[in-house]
């Protein structure tokens, strides 16, 4: 009796851990299932947050403007979808892949070589090209007097097996880190790996100034670097060829296969080849300043522009944009219509404020700026919004702001608000229209090109964005 009293107590613990184990299953399940119902799509939301990096290959400023390989491959995307674009930028791969485990951005937009362990934590698409892993090292200190090329070689790592006993440093997170450990394994012996919180582009040029002795970089980014370290080597491949491509969160297959759609699309048309090349094979003329971070400028004038911008209360990196829209930093730009310098301000208007073209470039910008800010207090009472104000001073800039005002008195008649540039910009738009600025007796200033000054304004604070982003103003 005991026994069988045993057996009916073990049958009955194995069925309450059977069905515990179903129940507690159903739940994971239904978990996952909530969690992709209740995540909204980028495509609801109407925006995409996308984890980048600040390097020559992916985003960047150049003379003014954002660029990059990544960055024209996402602006693309995004205009087909009607998206708007929230850049975050991240130092490693790590901290993106953070990013996107705790839903704090859609899409990572950067080199991810796809690994095992990667596809455990996220969902990739097809791959944007193939790549090996390199090694970054420096040529001997004097391989410019050696009189052969085989003498050079001698003095460089070329099989890994002679890593043992080498630092490398490499970025937190990159998949550098476990292709180091299996060589490791596979020659028997240390290296000594060693990560920062920084992307390749920074150790690659740790490595030319002697900061390190080795890194590791994608072979593509490898050449694209290289180009302005001549004392640098980084022909020793230390892996296969493996898949690069980009990294959006595990459940979100609606994203990755409409990203999937875009890139196979444009691979068709041959306009992925194109940008590849653009950036990777011919790009723009590099300076030092290529991949422009916070310890460079904005604009060669940073000082001048930050000063006068205190002095009347503006903000200088959004003078920095508008400079840059105005006259692409060049301070003997000149206009059709005989806009001078750098602000591309008319004859008569610096005449009013005592400069002419033979005044300095630091006179043009005060000059500038405080034309910018007598447009501000224009708007003051009509606008008290200082963000919002912001924009009709922008807009006032590029047309004078008499077309401004004229919007605005069209906007108090049709029921919109005075104060919102969203309503006075499509009543500065109907301003081209002759039945409104040629019939309506409100109008002083007749035929604006709406169309072009809310670009105007628009081109400028997007830059603005950028600039702020990238210069970690």
């Amino acid at each position: 009796m005991k026994i069988l009293q045993a057996t009916k107590i073990i049958r009955i613990i194995c069925l309450l851990l059977l069905i515990f184990c179903f129940w507690h299953l159903g739940c994971k399940s239904t978990n996952h299932v909530d969690e992709e119902i209740t995540r909204p799509s980028v495509f609801e939301r109407g925006e995409i947050r996308v984890a980048i990096e600040n390097s020559s290959s992916s985003y960047f400023v150049f003379r003014g403007n954002p660029m990059g390989y990544h960055y024209d491959l996402l602006a693309l995307f995004a205009q087909r979808y009607g998206l708007t674009v929230h850049l975050i930028v991240c130092k490693t791969p790590g901290e993106a892949m953070l990013l996107l485990q705790n839903d704090l951005c859609d899409l990572i937009a950067m080199n991810m070589t796809i690994t095992g362990d990667r596809t455990k934590q996220a969902l990739f698409t097809v791959p944007l090209r193939k790549s090996y892993q390199v090694l970054v090292q420096r040529k001997p200190d004097n391989w410019r007097r050696m009189y052969t090329a085989e003498a050079i070689e001698k003095s460089l790592i070329r099989e890994p097996i002679h890593l043992a006993g080498k630092t490398i440093t490499v970025s937190e997170g990159s998949s550098y880190i476990t292709r180091l450990q299996n060589i490791m394994n596979e020659i028997g012996d240390t290296i000594y790996i060693q990560t920062e919180p920084v992307n390749e582009e920074e150790l690659f040029e740790r490595v030319a100034s002697g900061e390190i002795d080795y890194t590791v970089c994608d072979d593509n980014d490898a050449l694209l670097n290289g180009r302005n370290y001549p004392d640098i080597d980084s022909r020793t491949p230390i892996s296969f060829k493996q898949n690069v491509a980009w990294a959006v969160h595990p459940h979100d297959t609606t994203l990755r296969d409409s990203l999937n759609f875009f890139l196979e699309d444009l691979k068709k048309s041959s306009g992925s080849a194109i940008l590849f090349e653009k950036y990777y094979r011919y790009p723009p003329a590099k300076s030092s300043h290529h991949s422009q971070g916070r310890d460079a400028g904005v604009t060669p004038w940073d000082e001048e522009i930050q000063r006068a911008s205190e002095q009347y209360g503006l903000d200088w990196v959004l003078v920095a944009s508008l400079i840059y829209q105005e006259s692409r930093f060049d301070p003997y730009a000149t206009s059709s219509k005989g806009a001078f310098g750098l602000m591309q301000m008319i004859p008569e208007t610096m005449a009013s404020f005592g400069v002419d073209t033979l005044s300095s470039i630091e006179e043009h910008i005060i000059v500038g700026i405080r034309y910018l800010s007598y447009l501000n207090n224009q708007f003051s009472v009509s606008v008290p919004d200082s963000a919002e104000r912001v924009k009709f001073m922008l807009a006032a800039y590029n047309s004078g702001p008499g077309h401004i005002i004229d919007a605005q008195k069209l906007a108090q008649k049709t029921n919109r608000s005075p104060a919102l540039w969203s309503d006075v910009s499509v009543c500065l738009i109907e301003k081209c229209n002759p039945e409104v600025y040629r019939n309506d007796e409100d109008i002083k200033y007749g035929y604006c090109r709406g169309e072009a000054v809310v670009s105007y304004v628009d081109e400028i604070l997007d830059r603005y964005k950028h600039y702020k982003i990238i210069f970690s103003i």
